[in-house]
Parts: structure tokens; C-alpha cells; sequence
């Protein structure tokens, strides 16, 4: 079994990545989905350059329900 905080830098790792938001954009489109909501903190400015200028996808921001504070990305690929 692993330490807690060997798991957490292997979470963030993971869904700090472009291969863990391709994953989910995989997912959605296999459901025939043409966009994908993601919140904040899977997300970073970089990602979303690299996502908008070398990939091609939309990216959006919008407040989600937490009394409009936190912003979700919304991810468009149509």
C-alpha cells in the first residue's frame, strides 16, 4: 500500500495532465458528445493554451453553482 501523500502526487499527476483531459474527451465522444465541463482544478493556463492554440478545442469558462465562485471550463471540440 502506498502513503497518502505518494497517492495525492499521483492523483494530481494524473489529472494535472492533458492525457487525463484527452481521456475524458475520448469518453464524451464516444457518447456523442461534442463538449465536456470540466471544473477548475483539473485545468491550468497552460493546459488550456496547449489545448486552444496546438489542439484546436474551444475552451470556455463559466460559473458553476457554488454560488457562482468557482468556474468550470467547458471544453468544445465541434
Amino acid at each position: 500500500m502506498i502513503s497518502g501523500s505518494a497517492a495525492v502526487i499521483a492523483s494530481n499527476t494524473t489529472t494535472g495532465s492533458l492525457s487525463y483531459i484527452n481521456t475524458l474527451i475520448t469518453g464524451a465522444t464516444s457518447q456523442g458528445l461534442y463538449e465536456l465541463s470540466i471544473p477548475q482544478h483539473f485545468l491550468n493556463e497552460n493546459m488550456i493554451s496547449d489545448l486552444t492554440n496546438v489542439y484546436g478545442y474551444k475552451v470556455y469558462t463559466k460559473s458553476n453553482s457554488f454560488m457562482g465562485t468557482n468556474n468550470d471550463y467547458v471544453i468544445k471540440w465541434r
